[in-house]
């Protein structure tokens, strides 16, 4: 990404900042008299041309004010977005409408999926899968080149699951079979439930690593996910979809059975909680509006899955990125009685 002057990275922020507010261009003027930048339009025109230059800002007309490329969009979240924190009675709100419900997750992953379309502005979905049953049997490490290792899991059902690892430090084909012997010792006869389970014990980084890649492959080609989608009706009513061509379009993007298969790639089935931001092409299933997606994974002793917002490249990222990962938290504390009080973000 361009290297930028303390001052044109926060001229980009502002005008992104702007861009998702407003859905207009972004002038010079409108920029310098708004905002507390102590310069004037002529500067930021300047700053603009440059930041045009590095393909960060594009002149949708040829008299109009800057909008953010898909570049301008990654280089904002990556590097200069402030997160919009999840305030104490945004999550008291939220959480006792989680507790009105039955404590099952029929009933508890829809209204997940509802309160946070209703939250974002945009379209939410929430997809899980149940963990597969298949017990470990024997785990082999193999070094590979000193820094990559093939990771072998044998299943109860005669299954072989393998994986190439890149992992922390090099380790010699001794110490790996070291490292297998521990992980037999500690996880046969375990299925991956159990395993994430006993990840949470272990204080060594390099075997939390080991114990999660083995749930992970554990858990690949199992159930199908299912899931919910909430929201459209309100992200249609966006700008970017004011004329039918562009409606329906989205509408024919916008499918429960369609973003399933984008999100499950995006996220690529991980085990472990985290969470991704795919702006644009990143999005192979991109339309002409451009789409983005804010998604992070959760687990829980049964069930795994991802809780994903999309909409337009046009998102206010720094609201939606920390209620996705807020939310995703929340699920992870599922239990047989419910939702757990009092969820960090």
């Amino acid at each position: 990404m361009p290297t930028l002057t303390e001052r044109r990275a926060e001229i980009l922020a502002l005008a992104v900042s702007e861009y998702i507010r407003t859905a207009e261009p972004v002038s010079s003027k409108h920029l310098a008299d708004r905002s507390e930048l102590g310069v004037s339009p002529a500067t930021v025109r300047n700053e603009f041309a440059l930041l045009e230059n590095n393909g960060l800002l594009m002149h949708p007309y040829t008299s109009g004010g800057r909008v953010p490329t898909e570049l301008g969009y990654r280089t904002y979240v990556e590097q200069l977005m402030l997160e919009e924190p999840v305030i104490d009675t945004e999550r008291i709100t939220v959480e006792h409408q989680l507790h009105q419900v039955a404590a099952s997750l029929e009933e508890w992953l829809p209204l997940t999926t509802s309160i946070l379309a209703s939250w974002v502005g945009n379209v939410a979905v929430v997809l899980h899968r149940p963990i597969a049953s298949q017990k470990l049997l024997q785990t082999q490490l193999v070094d590979l080149n000193g820094e990559s290792v093939l990771m072998v899991c044998v299943l109860d059902d005669g299954t072989v699951r393998k994986r190439t690892l890149s992992i922390m430090s090099p380790l010699d084909q001794v110490a790996l079979n070291y490292h297998a012997s521990w992980l037999n010792e500690l996880l046969a006869g375990s299925d991956a439930a159990k395993i994430l389970e006993l990840a949470q014990g272990i204080t060594d980084p390099l075997r939390v690593e080991f114990v999660r890649h083995v749930a992970t492959l554990m858990r690949e080609h199992g159930p199908e996910s299912s899931g919910f989608i909430d929201g459209l009706e309100v992200a249609l009513q966006q700008p970017e979809f004011n004329d039918q061509e562009s409606m329906l379009e989205a509408m024919g993007y916008l499918s429960l059975h369609r973003l399933g298969n984008v999100i499950n790639g995006v996220m690529g089935k991980s085990t472990s909680t985290s969470t991704r931001i795919v702006i644009g092409p990143g999005n192979r299933s991109n339309n002409k509006n451009g789409w983005s997606i804010v998604a992070s994974s959760f687990e829980m002793p049964a069930e795994a899955g991802v809780i994903a917002v999309v909409g337009p490249t046009r998102m206010a990222y720094a609201h939606v990125l920390p209620r996705v990962r807020y939310l995703a938290n929340l699920i992870s504390s599922f239990n047989q009685v419910g939702p757990s009080r009092s969820v960090e973000d």
